[in-house]
C-alpha cells in the first residue's frame, strides 16, 4: 500500500499541516502546547478539541508516534518518504552543537550553546533588521517574554535599539508576562525610555518559556528550556532591590551551557496577527 504523505509547506494552512511543521522543530509536545503554537506562531483559531482530533488522526495514520502525553513525528515514517521529506529528515535528525537550517527561504531555525550567544545573534539580527529598513516597511516592532533581563546585563544596548527605532519612526510595544518586584522595575526603566511596555502576569506554562519578537515582516521566537525558565524565576524572585542585584549570578545563568534556539519566519500576515495579539493583550 503506498504511503500516503502530509506535506506541511506551500499555501496551505490547514490544522495538519501546522502541527506538523510546528513538531519540525519543536518536538515532543503536548496537545495544549501544540495549541498554544498554533494560535501565537500562526494566529490559527483553533479549539483544544479540534487539535487533538488532528493529532490523533496524524498517528493513527503513522505520521506522528505518542509517548504517554507527548507527540512527535515518526522517524520510521520520515524515512519511508525520503526521496520527498529529505529537508525535514535533515533538520529532525541532523546533530550539531550548532546548525543553521533553512526551508524555501521562509523559516531558519539557528542553534546556540548557550542565553548569551542567542541573545549576540539577536543583537546582530536586529541591526541588520534596522539597517535594511526602508520606508514602505511595516514599522511596528513588537515583543513578548517572561523576564526582560537584557535591561539588567546590556541597558546601554536596550537604550540604543529603543532609540534607532524612534529615528524611523518604528512603533515599539513590549508585553511583560511575569510580575515579580523586579519585573516590575525593569518594566519602570523601560518606560523612562518611553516604551511602551505593560506588565501582564501569567501562570501559563508556555508563556513562561516563550519569547517572540516581530520586525516589520520578521518574527523571530525561542522557548527557553525549562531548566533556564527555573533560574531565571528563582533569581528574579530572589532579587527584589535594582542597587543590591548579583549581575554576576545572572551572567553565570545566561552564560551556562545549554542547548537552545531561535526560529526565524519571514511572514509579513504572520506578524501581524502576533502583533495584533500583543498589542491588545497591551491595551487591556
Amino acid at each position: 500500500m503506498a504511503l500516503q504523505i502530509t506535506l506541511p509547506f506551500g499555501k496551505k494552512d490547514n490544522t495538519k499541516n501546522l502541527i506538523f511543521s510546528i513538531l519540525i522543530y519543536d518536538h515532543p509536545l503536548k496537545i495544549i502546547e501544540i495549541t498554544n503554537l498554533l494560535h501565537k506562531r500562526y494566529g490559527k483559531s483553533v479549539t483544544f478539541q479540534t487539535v487533538r482530533e488532528a493529532v490523533l488522526e496524524l498517528v493513527q495514520e503513522q505520521v506522528l508516534t505518542r509517548t504517554n502525553k507527548e507527540f512527535q513525528i515518526n522517524k520510521a515514517w520520515i524515512k519511508d518518504s525520503i526521496t520527498v521529506l529529505n529537508d525535514i529528515n535533515a533538520i529532525i535528525n541532523k546533530q550539531k552543537s550548532r546548525k543553521m537550517d533553512s526551508l524555501g527561504g521562509d523559516v531558519t531555525v539557528v542553534e546556540f550553546d548557550s542565553l548569551a550567544e542567542l541573545m549576540k545573534y539577536s543583537e546582530e539580527f536586529i541591526d541588520d533588521w534596522y539597517r535594511n529598513f526602508k520606508k514602505g516597511d511595516h514599522p511596528v516592532n513588537c515583543y513578548q517574554g517572561e523576564h526582560y533581563w537584557e535591561a539588567l546585563l546590556y541597558p546601554d544596548k536596550e537604550q540604543e535599539i529603543i532609540n534607532k527605532l524612534k529615528k524611523k519612526g518604528i512603533k515599539s510595544y513590549s508585553l511583560m508576562t511575569s510580575n515579580t518586584v523586579l519585573d516590575r522595575n525593569i518594566e519602570k526603566f523601560y518606560r523612562t525610555m518611553r516604551l511602551n511596555v505593560v506588565n501582564r502576569p501569567s501562570t501559563s506554562r508556555f508563556d513562561r518559556s516563550y519569547y517572540v519578537a516581530t520586525y516589520s515582516d520578521i518574527i523571530a521566537e525561542t522557548r527557553y528550556p525549562e531548566e533556564l525558565v527555573h533560574a531565571l524565576d528563582k533569581f528574579f524572585k530572589k532579587n527584589k532591590k535594582l542597587e543590591d542585584l548579583d549581575l554576576h549570578e545572572l551572567s553565570s545563568i545566561v552564560n551556562k551551557k545549554i542547548r537552545m534556539k531561535i526560529t526565524i519566519i519571514k511572514n509579513l500576515e504572520m506578524a501581524k496577527q502576533i502583533n495584533n495579539s500583543i498589542i491588545a493583550q497591551i491595551n487591556e
